[in-house]
């Protein structure tokens, strides 16, 4: 190989291996130290289905109870209290198939989230419309149809729940 094409691939190399030192990393340094404890109540359930808050309410604390250094604990204890809402559950059918007899269907939910200091009411972290969608199959069984729902409420509450702690530990 000649001169030219190490220099080449030297500087390819360089180019590769080096970066602007960005980075999304939701581990909590940039929060106040005095912020300790977080409370997560149950969310309000604006929609016309029955138990979602519960869904939503248990992610977003098991969130909090893996990840991060904040511990969990009462409304009344905490220094900062997420607030949330179900605002809307609404589903569309995005695809059919006749040989199946599935329709395959698309729920979306938003949310309306903020984290509030409990003391003084100041509002640390929102999204006031989060929205996310998840897919999931229906067929003439009534039974695993309204499984594949609950599964798919599921998935949508566990994804959102993440947003959630990683855009407010990164304050973001």
């Amino acid at each position: 190989m000649g001169r030219s094409r190490w220099g080449v691939l030297a500087l390819s190399l360089l180019l590769c291996c080096s970066s602007c030192g960005y980075r999304f990393s939701a581990d909590g340094t940039d929060l106040d130290p005095s912020l300790r404890t977080v409370s997560v109540p149950v969310f309000e359930n604006l929609t016309a289905e029955p138990g979602i808050e519960a869904i939503f309410t248990g992610a977003l604390r098991q969130e909090f109870l893996t990840k991060s250094r904040l511990r969990l604990v009462s409304e009344s204890e905490a220094d900062a209290v997420f607030i949330g809402q179900i605002r809307r559950l609404s589903t569309t059918d995005v695809a059919h198939r006749k040989a199946q007899d599935t329709v395959l269907t698309r729920l979306t939910v938003t949310l309306d989230v903020r984290c509030v200091d409990r003391k003084t009411g100041t509002i640390l972290w929102q999204d006031r419309a989060l929205t996310y969608f998840e897919d999931y199959l229906q067929n003439m069984d009534a039974m695993v149809a309204f499984q594949n729902r609950q599964e798919a409420l599921k998935r949508a509450a566990k994804e959102m729940a993440a947003r959630i702690f990683d855009r407010f530990m990164s304050r973001f």
